[in-house]
């Protein structure tokens, strides 16, 4: 008997709430302007201070193309970018906000690459 009646509430409760609640905002004009703001200042960035993985440094281009086809092959959705600075080129991976961000992709490319590290850089706001 309990049980029914607990069933015949419930279901009275059930039928007699609301079946949709609105709720409206209202904003201040100066928290959209700051948003605006704020959203204007970040598209003139390029470049904010990041992370990216060195896989190698080798004097030779073709030996940094090598490592560099060799890591897109194993990871074609990563960004890798291959680059000259006298005397060496340098093979570097990843867009990464944290050195945390970097330091679990590290563990999972550490085995095919053993002397690969992190190290800062200038990264692209939009590769983010």
């Amino acid at each position: 008997m309990k049980k029914l009646f607990f069933v015949v509430v419930l279901s009275w409760l059930a039928m007699n709430l609301p079946a949709q609640v609105q709720v409206r905002y209202d904003v201040d004009p100066i928290v959209d302007s700051i948003e605006n703001a704020y959203e204007n200042a970040w598209k003139s960035v390029d470049y904010v201070d990041g992370y990216r993985i060195q896989l190698a440094a080798v004097s030779t281009q073709n030996g940094a193309q090598k490592v560099y086809d060799e890591f897109m092959l194993a990871y074609p959705q990563m960004y890798a970018y291959l680059s000259y600075l006298e005397p060496t080129f340098r093979v570097r991976v990843g867009n990464f906000k944290t050195r945390m961000e970097a330091y679990k992709f590290l563990l999972q490319v550490r085995a095919q690459f053993p002397g690969a590290f992190i190290t800062k850089d200038k990264i692209s706001y939009r590769d983010i």
